[in-house]
């Protein structure tokens, strides 16, 4: 059973990432920078290992958007960072806060867990090594005290369907999606094809998915395109 990394939660808890956008927004207010440029711009000397760590996070909380020009602080990060009212921030921060697919369905079974009940999920349960584990906590600990998202009044919202999958895994353990054979679901993707038509992709397997396993799936589509398009006798 593969650990469980990045991207799959954020490396840093809230409170890091909203500090980090506000340097962004600081040099470089709405401007869509290259990678580079942005991690110069939230305090590092350039692309590394620490500094993609960050973008991506700044990115899992929604607070960095990415196109085909670059990276720009996003508009749920400026609602945070220059708000109408201290209501409209901490609405901003539970959004972003919630954001995360993991967050989400900790917040719903471990949002008041102790350090040592959570650890042991993660460990026993998610298959997280020692060191993920207490990354994953000190990011989560963070983002429920900054965001509040322990209030009992405070609904955690729906997620989708990659949220339901994550679920159902964490309701048979071990953070797996069973089939009837056994085999865990790597990733569920699904995508609007046209008005009445939309697409659902289930990746099975029992190991880590890979860019390999992708191209190696659009190969095949590649070939089932050329199917649909050959004339029919």
């Amino acid at each position: 059973m593969a650990k469980m990394r990045s991207p799959n939660y954020p490396a840093i808890g809230l409170n890091a990432a909203i500090a980090l956008a506000g340097r962004l927004w600081e040099k470089e207010k709405k401007t869509s920078v290259n990678a580079a440029t942005a991690a110069i711009a939230i305090g590092y000397k350039g692309l590394s290992g620490p500094s993609r760590t960050a973008l991506a996070a700044m990115k899992k909380f929604g607070l960095l958007d990415e196109d085909r020009s670059g990276y720009r602080v996003s508009s749920l990060a400026l609602r945070i960072l220059h708000p109408a009212s201290d209501d409209e921030r901490l609405h901003a921060m539970r959004e972003a806060g919630s954001k995360p697919e993991l967050f989400r369905q900790l917040l719903r079974t471990h949002a008041q867990a102790s350090t040592d009940a959570l650890r042991s999920y993660l460990i026993t349960r998610l298959d997280f090594s020692e060191t993920g584990a207490k990354a994953l906590i000190d990011a989560f600990k963070d983002t429920i005290s900054i965001a509040k998202l322990d209030d009992p009044e405070y609904s955690i919202p729906e997620g989708s369907e990659d949220d339901k999958s994550m679920e159902n895994g964490l309701q048979v353990g071990k953070g797996e999606v069973r089939s009837a054979t056994g085999t865990k679901a790597l990733r569920t993707f699904s995508w609007p094809l046209s008005a009445e038509t939309s697409a659902r992709l289930e990746i099975m397997g029992n190991e880590e998915l890979t860019a390999e396993h992708i191209d190696a799936l659009t190969q095949y589509l590649e070939v089932a395109k050329k199917l649909l398009k050959a004339p029919k006798n």
